[in-house]
């Protein structure tokens, strides 16, 4: 069998198992034969085979529980807050699914990162081998694109754009980099160790998104108010890990959160209009409230404006 077949059913086998288990040994050959076809057989010596490679592919043991009489992942719970590993099953898991189902791939639609196909492999290899880069990177806030080296600390995807956080030459302070800025990417023979002190999870655990710091917000306490139908949205994807619903009711529900309300956060509330009211605190309900009397005032000066003519559309 070729690399690729045993890997979908590596991913197969640990998906099953972390997504169903506990599981029984019977239960999970029975899955197997239905999945892969008849004649096709998991022997309990494959099965030990099969969690011998997926500990060593994905860094995930697969023990017997004697008090839930089956097999399970073990450390579910660290999984499930260790993006990585759990980022990796997903990944997998969706790559197989969609392997598995190319008779419907025009019916699977998905979202494009265009930035991690050419320079993600770079910085993940020079990561692994402490090795510094040598970037050219044109910058939003320069007319020309610039040359120097980047000692890379992580890699970070947030809205469909991959993003490098680095030590470069000339500063202090760690910068962030979006790898579809990049012009020129290359590792050099220079080596860097990543400080043991850095924890790429931390690093970032104070914010929405990517933008770190800001002068004008501190971290501490936000709470929105949000209406009942944009709630079941903020319930089952939050915006940050510290989310937590104080109040409920039928009209609206009450958010509470502990960040850095940072530009991209800012902007996020933005996005969703009147569905969100900031109660506090008092600095970021006064930004938005000016945010959103710009907006209407930029749509009700064009509407008035004789130079903006608008075509009426009968149905």
């Amino acid at each position: 069998m070729s690399t690729a077949g045993l890997i979908n059913r590596y991913v197969w086998f640990v998906t099953t198992i972390y997504n169903r288990g506990p599981i029984s040994l019977e239960e999970i050959q029975h899955r197997f034969e239905s999945h892969f076809g008849r004649g096709e057989e998991l022997s309990e010596r494959q099965f030990h085979r099969y969690t011998d490679a997926v500990e060593e592919l994905f860094d995930i043991e697969i023990k017997y529980s004697r008090s839930q009489r089956g097999y399970v992942v073990a450390d579910r719970e660290g999984i499930d807050n260790m993006g990585m590993r759990k980022w990796l099953i997903q990944t997998f898991s969706v790559n197989n699914i969609l392997h598995e189902s190319q008779e419907l791939k025009n019916r699977i639609l998905l979202e494009n990162v265009p930035s991690g196909q050419q320079h993600l492999t770079t910085i993940v290899d020079a990561m692994r081998e402490g090795v510094a880069l040598s970037m050219t990177y044109h910058s939003f806030h320069r007319e020309e694109p610039s040359t120097f080296e980047v000692e890379p600390y992580c890699v970070k995807l947030f809205e469909q754009r991959w993003y490098m956080l680095g030590k470069s030459e000339g500063y202090d302070e760690l910068r962030l980099y979006a790898l579809d800025r990049i012009r020129a990417l290359e590792p050099i023979e220079r080596k860097f160790k990543l400080p043991k002190s850095f924890d790429a999870e931390k690093f970032f655990a104070d914010y929405y998104g990517i933008i770190i710091g800001d002068e004008e917000f501190d971290v501490g306490p936000v709470a929105l108010k949000v209406d009942s139908w944009q709630s079941k949205y903020l319930r089952t994807l939050p915006l940050h890990h510290t989310q937590v619903e104080v109040e409920r009711n039928e009209e609206f529900s009450i958010f509470e959160y502990c960040l850095c309300p940072s530009f991209d956060f800012r902007q996020k509330l933005l996005s969703m209009g009147a569905a969100v009211e900031v109660l506090a605190p008092k600095a970021l309900r006064e930004e938005i409230d000016i945010n959103a009397c710009d907006m209407a005032s930029l749509y009700h000066d064009h509407f008035n404006s004789p130079k903006y003519k608008f075509k009426v559309y009968k149905e």
